[in-house]
């Protein structure tokens, strides 16, 4: 594990990203194929895993103000969700699948990272355009609520969650925009640091992977 770490921490940027186009190719033909698809159900865990490990791995900053801002976003967001799918009042009718294991009153604890990849990406690409950071709250929403749209068809497909009547609410995506909103503005309050070479090359892959899969998976 040292090993692979050390290896990690020595990768340049263009690097990674070559390793994460490498990995995003293998994981859409692999759930392309059926036969395979499944296998590559039971790693979205480990796919998420690496992920956030990428991201952190290039991340700048690290004190206690930008350890406790991303361990809040987690936390919050794990709450919020949790609230949601006990409820059904926030982002509506919905429960957790088998994809996605290890749940907190039947919210996987994953999801809370999976908020803190998304949104340090989502802040990260509107702030490399100067013309757009007065609205970067607003524009984080927007991008993230646009990134579900195309995710929700993938994740009812390969068990990652399931809607009540298998129809996606219009609350769900209203929800996802003022959550984002939220935390954008919070980055923003707070200075957070986001100059992170591969944060938005994530975020840009991952749309292409759900993209692609809402367009082809059966």
């Amino acid at each position: 594990m040292n090993r692979i770490i050390r290896y990690f921490k020595m990768l340049e940027a263009k690097e990674a990203t070559k390793f994460l186009i490498i990995f995003y190719i293998v994981g859409t033909v692999g759930f392309l194929i059926p036969q395979t698809r499944v296998i590559f159900e039971k790693l979205i865990p480990v796919s998420l895993i690496i992920n956030i490990f990428m991201l952190l791995l290039f991340h700048k900053i690290y004190n206690a103000k930008h350890l406790i801002f991303f361990a809040s976003i987690i936390i919050v967001t794990i709450a919020i969700e949790a609230i949601g799918v006990q409820t059904g009042q926030l982002f509506g009718a919905y429960i957790y699948g088998a994809s996605i294991p290890v749940k907190v009153f039947g919210t996987p604890v994953l999801i809370g990272v999976n908020w803190l990849m998304l949104t340090y990406g989502a802040v990260f690409l509107i702030r490399s355009k100067k013309a757009l950071r007065k609205l970067l709250p607003i524009l984080v929403g927007l991008l993230m609520a646009g990134f579900d749209y195309v995710m929700e068809p993938v994740a009812m497909k390969t068990d990652m969650w399931t809607w009540m009547f298998n129809e996606v609410p219009l609350q769900n995506y209203v929800m996802w925009f003022v959550v984002a909103t939220v935390i954008g503005g919070c980055y923003e309050l707070f200075n957070i640091n986001t100059d992170n070479k591969i944060a938005g090359r994530i975020f840009v892959l991952q749309l292409a992977f759900f993209g692609v899969l809402n367009i082809f998976l059966s």
